[in-house]
Parts: C-alpha cells; sequence; structure tokens
C-alpha cells in the first residue's frame, strides 16, 4: 500500500467499493470523493529504497484490470476534497452519504516503462525554493527535503513536484 503513498486507508470495504462513492463522512469530517486517483510510473519507485521495480509493479498488474475505458488512465483509490475542517481518528467509520456509479474499468497493454539502470552513490547539491543542503542521488527528493525541514506541496506526493535544482 505504501507503493502509493496514500493519506487515508480505509478497510472493511468491498473491493473497489470506493469508487461509486460520491460524498463520505470520516469522523468530523465531510468529504466530496472529486475523482479516482490516476497512477503513474512514480508508483513503480519504492519509498524506502528510491528505487525502481524491475518489473514496472505496481502499475503493470494495474494496468492489467484497473484502466478506465474512458480516458486509459489506471486509477487506484479516490481524491477527496473536505467541505469543513475537524477531527478524524484512526479507527473512525466512514459513512456512506451519497453514492454515484463507477467508472467502467477493464485491461490494457502494458506500458513498457523507461529502463533505468542503478548510478553509483554519490552527494548533490539541492536547492529548493532558495534552500540549500547537501543531499545524494540514491534517496528519495520528497523524503531528502523533509528530513532537512523543508515543507512539500502536498500536489508532490502525487508527484507533482516543482523545480528542484540539483549540482553534481
Amino acid at each position: 500500500m505504501e507503493q502509493f503513498r496514500p493519506n487515508l486507508v480505509v478497510s472493511g470495504a468491498s473491493a473497489w467499493e470506493e469508487d461509486s462513492w460520491k460524498v463520505i463522512r470520516i469522523g468530523d469530517v465531510v468529504f466530496d470523493v472529486v475523482k479516482p486517483c490516476s497512477r503513474c510510473i512514480f508508483t513503480t519507485v519504492s519509498p524506502e529504497k528510491g528505487q525502481k521495480h524491475p518489473a514496472g509493479e505496481p502499475l503493470k498488474t494495474l494496468q492489467s484490470f484497473r484502466t478506465a475505458q474512458d480516458n486509459g488512465d489506471v486509477d487506484f483509490g479516490q481524491n477527496l476534497i473536505a467541505r469543513n475542517s475537524g477531527v478524524i481518528r484512526v479507527g473512525d467509520e466512514v459513512e456512506i452519504l451519497a453514492t454515484a456509479p463507477a467508472k467502467i474499468y477493464g485491461a490494457a497493454a502494458a506500458d513498457d516503462t523507461a529502463n533505468i539502470t542503478q548510478q553509483p552513490d554519490a552527494n548533490v547539491d539541492i536547492d529548493w525554493q532558495g534552500q540549500a543542503f547537501r543531499g545524494n542521488n540514491q534517496q528519495v527528493l520528497l523524503e531528502q527535503l523533509e528530513n532537512q525541514g523543508i515543507r512539500i506541496p502536498y500536489s508532490c506526493r502525487a508527484a507533482f513536484v516543482e523545480v528542484a535544482v540539483f549540482s553534481f
């Protein structure tokens, strides 16, 4: 599950049940379920090691049965927008307030991913929005920034990374 870098994980629901949710409540917070979460090659990179899976997993497997027929996206999970502020806790029930028909999924041809060869360990100078520090070419950039106490926009967790400058 960590390969997908989720913010919330729901247990106890049927497989793909969340595909039909439109409005839910968890704890004090009501969420609009706005769209499926389209997945990219970023899911093939281990969050622990920063290395790409040699067979392109789990994206390759998802492509075999979770390719949206309307646009070809490979979806896993849902994107939510909170309607209000409040507290949610581990173990809170998920209350389904509204549903809609789910998208139709099928199989797609596996997408060949780029061949990436492992590079030897090297130090790099990283400059992120005016903050510079010494990093490395092995650890995930997102984790290196967070370890330096640099706040990262939430969109970076979904692989929409802003510009970072590297010097080798």
